[in-house]
């Protein structure tokens, strides 16, 4: 295992799903503000964040860029470390399961805290 090989191998394919990804997605939430993804809709449900309080395009390229670092990193680890294709997709799935919920979670902490910041913001009046 050369660590070189593994970076340059997850550089490429970071890059390649971001292109992709950023076609599909990003390009089209541009266009189209109602058009969000389905990790961002659920953030947004599950941590109730109010979408006039944060940049809803902001969130989706903060969370294409997390997705496409999950994606990255699930297939660099199985291509580096496993042969079988049982226990590749067991493996996949678990690890990206747990990924995705701790990256989504920490978005979602970062977006709540964000939105109920600017909620209960309100400036004090001073009177001489």
């Amino acid at each position: 295992m050369d660590i070189k090989k593994v970076l340059i191998e997850f550089i490429i394919t970071f890059i390649v799903i971001y292109v992709i990804y950023y076609f599909i997605i990003i390009k089209k939430n541009k266009k189209d503000k109602s058009m969000v993804p389905a990790e961002v809709n659920l953030i947004l449900l599950f941590y109730k964040i109010d979408v006039k309080k944060i940049d809803i395009y902001q969130m989706v390229k903060v969370v294409s860029l997390v997705t496409t670092f999950i994606i990255s990193t699930i297939i660099t680890i199985i291509s580096v470390f496993f042969d079988s294709t049982l226990i590749l997709l067991i493996f996949g799935t678990l690890i990206s399961i747990l990924v995705a919920i701790i990256c989504y979670r920490i978005i979602g902490r970062y977006y709540e805290k964000k939105s109920k910041k600017n909620k209960n913001s309100w400036h004090k009046v001073y009177v001489i």
